[in-house]
C-alpha cells in the first residue's frame, strides 16, 4: 500500500508490475475498493505497470477532514502519474470509476491512452436515463444506509454481483464504506460534460450479460454515438464483470490495449 499526500490527507494506492511497462489505472466502483481488481494484478503485473486507488470515502482513503468530492479523484490519478513518470496510461473503471476514468480522459486528453468502461455510462452523450435512473436509487441506498449499515452493504454487494462467490467477495470490499463517506458522493455530479464531439481516445464498453437491462441498452446506444468505441458482453457475469468472470475480462481487455 502507497500513499499519495494531498489537501492534507492521504490517498491510499497499490501498485504492481515495473513502471517501465504500458500503465494501467483501475478504478473501483461505488462503495468498494480497489481489491475489485485483484484478478487484474494478478494476471496482467508481468506485462503492464497497474495503479489502482481508494476513493474518498472508500477503503483505505478515510480524511478525518476534506471539502474534496469524489471528482478530485481526477487530479488524485494525475499526482500518481507524475510520481511514476507515467506520460500516458490506458483507464480501467468499473461504474463510478468508469465516470471518473471518463472524466480524466477529458480533462487530460493527451494523457490518455484508452478507456475501458466496465457497467458505466457516458458522462457526454444519451445519458439522461440513467442519471435518473441512478437519482431513484440513491434515494433507496440512503433510507437503507441510515437504518441498517450491514443491511445496506448486504444490498450493494447484491446489486453488484451475479454470482454467490463474487457476491461475498463485493461484501468483503463494502465494509469500509461508512455513512460518513455518503458525504464525497456529490462530487459525482461534477464529472458529467455534456458534448456532441466525439471522443479522441479507444474506448471499450463492457457489461456483463445479467447486468440491469438498462445499462445494456444504454451501451447498445452509447457505441453508435463513439465510432472509436467498441462494445463486448460478458457472458455469466453481472455489473461488476471483471470481477465476476475474469479471464474473459481479461482475455477482452488485453486484446483491446495490446491492439
Amino acid at each position: 500500500m502507497e500513499t499519495l499526500h494531498y489537501h492534507g490527507y492521504e490517498v491510499a494506492y497499490r501498485i504492481a508490475g515495473n513502471p517501465a511497462n504500458p500503465c494501467v489505472v483501475c478504478l473501483h466502483p461505488a462503495f468498494g475498493d480497489g481489491c475489485v481488481f485483484e484478478d487484474q494484478f494478478v494476471a496482467l503485473q508481468e506485462r503492464y505497470f497497474l495503479i489502482t486507488l481508494d476513493m474518498l470515502g472508500h477503503g483505505q482513503t478515510q480524511p478525518e477532514k476534506t471539502n474534496d468530492m469524489l471528482d478530485e479523484t481526477v487530479e488524485h490519478v494525475r499526482l500518481i502519474l507524475d510520481h511514476y513518470q507515467v506520460q500516458q496510461a490506458h483507464l480501467l473503471g468499473v461504474s463510478l470509476g468508469s465516470l471518473v476514468v471518463q472524466g480524466f480522459a477529458h480533462r487530460y486528453g493527451a494523457r490518455t491512452a484508452s478507456v475501458t468502461a466496465v457497467g458505466g455510462y457516458s458522462i457526454h452523450k444519451h445519458n439522461k436515463a440513467l442519471q435518473k435512473a441512478q437519482n431513484k436509487a440513491i434515494g433507496s441506498w440512503i433510507l437503507k444506509l441510515l437504518f441498517n449499515m450491514d443491511g445496506f452493504r448486504q444490498y450493494i454487494a447484491r446489486e453488484a454481483t451475479y454470482s454467490e462467490a463474487a457476491y461475498q467477495r463485493m461484501y468483503s470490499y463494502t465494509q469500509a464504506y461508512t455513512r460518513k463517506s455518503l458525504k464525497y458522493m456529490p462530487g459525482m455530479g461534477k464529472l458529467f460534460v455534456d458534448m456532441d464531439a466525439l471522443v479522441d481516445y479507444p474506448l471499450l464498453i463492457v457489461y456483463g450479460e445479467h447486468d440491469l437491462q438498462i445499462a445494456l441498452d444504454h451501451g447498445q446506444e452509447w457505441v453508435k454515438l463513439e465510432p472509436k468505441a467498441r462494445l463486448e458482453i460478458i457472458k455469466g457475469a453481472g455489473h461488476c464483470a471483471n470481477m465476476e468472470m475474469p479471464q474473459a475480462f481479461n482475455a477482452v481487455f488485453e486484446a483491446f490495449i495490446g491492439g
